[in-house]
Parts: C-alpha cells; structure tokens; sequence
C-alpha cells in the first residue's frame, strides 16, 4: 500500500481490470489522476469519474480496507467456538441429542436393539450492533491518505475487540463459572495454570461420559487463557521436558493441546487468575456464535448523500457528502448471538468445557 489516496484508489481500480477491461480502467486511472493534479471538472473528469463512478471506487476500497484490518485482527475464539446462522432477529429453536452409544449383536430376522436417544431444547437469537464514522471530502481532495485510513483501521479494531468482548462474555461469566463448579471435578477446579493442573484438565476432558455412561472421546482440546498467562502456557507446552517435574519426563501434554488462545476479557483478579479448556467444535460445540444468515463478518454501509447541485461545479467527493457539514457519514454494522440460557448462560453443551478458578497452586 502506497501513501496516498490517489495511489489507494489507483490500487483498486486496477483490481478491477479484469471486469472492466483495459480501456475502461485506463479512462478511470487517467480521470482519478485529472482529479488529484489538475482542474477537477475537466471534461475527461465528467466523462469517466461523475459522482457515479468516484463514490463506488473510494467507498468500496474503504470497505475493503476495513476488512482487511478486520480480517488482521484475528479472533481466535472462531477456533475452539462453533458457527451457526440465524435467519432474522427472531428466536430460533435448535435440539441437542445425547449419544446414540455403541451398536449390538442382532440375530437373523430379529429387530434392532432400541436406544433412547434424549434431546434438549437450545435457543439462540441474534442482535444488532453499529457505530457511525465519518470522513470530510477535504481529507480526500488533501490527499490525506494518513487520516483516511486510520477511520476504517479504528473501527475494524474497534469491530474486532467488540466480537472478542462478546463471545468471551458467553462463558466467562460468574453464573456459567458457578454452574461448572456445581456439576463438580470433572467440569472445573481451582489449580492455577501449572503443567500438573493441565493434566488434571485434560484427563478431566477426556474420561467423560455422556447420559448413558458411554465415553465421549475428546481428542483435541483448546486452551483458553487471559494475557498474564501466556508465557507461562507456553513454557509449559513447549518444553522437552514436564515443567515443575523433577525427573524430567518427556512433555506429552502438547499432543493434546491444539491450540493456545488469549482471551484478553477473562476477568482476573491477582494471584486468581482462571483459565479454560474446551473441546474442538467439530466434536462438541462448548459455545455456538450465531450470525445473521449473508452476515458472515461486519460490514461497512454509506449514508447516501442529500446534496444536489443546481448550479455550478464542484469536486466529486463533496457530492458524496451531507448537505449540513459536507462530511461523507459511514456506517459499521455488526449482527452476532448465542445462547441465553439461565444456567449456563452462553455455553451451549457443558460438556465441551472445563474451568480452572486458578485460586490454589
């Protein structure tokens, strides 16, 4: 990325070549360069770049720049939680089975062996977020590249951090915390984050069972953790040899670790300081997050502007603004869920996850 708008603007328009051909994206290049260095209402400028064309081109490569810091951001929570959709705002109404278990004999001409197969009610719903930003079509005509993209950088961070908030808010939550406590060892503990107390978790993870007694068989497990632990999660996980063992046995805790994840929201209160395992989402879904169905990610919308010349001329961009301060007003919106649920709160099947308070060594 270059340091300009016009370099900016030059950089997408020429993405488009393919769909516009080379006549086309050269009449639009030589117009955008008309506009920056010289008299903007040229008639080449009318001919190619009319508030029909400028628009488009700068509001799409914002876009696209707002996604590109968004997508930079990461969210590593679309890791270890599972994805689901939404149809609109309305409550929707999902069924949890429990395991079928294992299969039996069957003898000649006799009927199948008949399980009970039991199911619980989920319900899910959607939300609305937003947040306006504005930039002045002087900034533009300025050349202000700088300030320009440090609006839509600002609000994919600010999207990001939002989305990180929400969906640790799902689980790390004093009523989700008590109700893991209260079904007992296998589901939380209180060690703090040492390689012994890992492997309680994970032995923990790993010999549940579901209603009708049968192995669940987690296989790949997620570990969630708040900054402050970071170093020391991977000090743990990286050594050849176990920490804190004094015989140096071979470290085989990382063979079970698919990945570590900061969550910077988990609360914390030193020398307290919680963490969580969770299941793999394509074995068991811990926590669901909910998107509005063709809402995959934010998304960047423009006020349309309520300027119309009557008289004169003037530069594209101040047409794209508002008619009271001449700014150009954007839009992020946001359309994400999950479960509300008056025990759990956000976790959608406890059985994907296990919660360490981290108040004991």
């Amino acid at each position: 990325m270059t340091g300009s708008v016009l370099s900016w603007m030059s950089e997408y328009i020429n993405a488009e070549r393919q769909l516009l051909g080379d006549e086309q994206t050269e009449i639009r290049l030589r117009a955008l360069n008309e506009m920056f260095h010289s008299a903007p209402n040229s008639g080449r400028f009318a001919e190619a770049m009319t508030t029909a064309h400028f628009p488009h081109y700068f509001s799409d490569a914002l876009s696209r720049e707002f996604l590109r810091d968004y997508e930079y951001q990461g969210g590593s929570w679309k890791l270890y939680t599972k994805a689901d959709t939404a149809p609109d705002f309305r409550s929707v109404d999902r069924y949890r089975m429990t395991e079928p278990g294992t299969l039996y004999p069957r003898a000649e001409k006799a009927e199948a062996h008949a399980t009970y197969i039991a199911e619980s009610q989920i319900q899910y719903a959607v939300k609305e977020f937003a947040r306006q930003f504005d930039v002045s079509w002087q900034a533009i005509l300025n050349d202000d590249l700088g300030k320009i993209r440090e609006t839509p950088a600002r609000m994919a961070r600010a999207a990001a951090r939002f989305e990180d908030m929400y969906v640790s808010s799902l689980y790390d939550n004093a009523t989700t915390q008590a109700a893991l406590v209260a079904l007992g060892a296998p589901y939380s503990g209180t060690g703090r984050l040492t390689a012994a107390n890992l492997a309680i978790g994970i032995n923990a993870m790993m010999t549940r069972t579901d209603v009708l007694g049968n192995p669940i068989q987690i296989r790949r497990i997620h570990l969630v953790i708040p900054p402050i632990l970071l170093i020391q999660a991977r000090t743990i996980l990286e050594s050849l040899q176990m920490a804190g063992v004094a015989t140096n046995d071979k470290n085989v805790l990382s063979d079970y670790i698919a990945g570590i994840h900061v969550d910077p929201y988990i609360a914390t209160a030193a020398p307290n300081v919680p963490w969580y395992l969770f299941a793999d989402p394509n074995e068991i879904g811990a926590v669901t997050v909910v998107r509005l169905q063709g809402a995959p990610a934010p998304w960047v919308a423009k006020k349309k502007s309520d300027i119309e010349m009557v008289m004169g001329t003037s530069p594209a961009p101040y047409q794209m603004g508002s008619f009271a301060t001449g700014d150009i007003e954007y839009l992020v919106e946001d359309v994400i869920g999950g479960w509300n649920d008056a025990t759990y709160v956000g976790v959608t099947d406890y059985q994907g996850i296990y919660y360490s308070s981290g108040t004991t060594p």
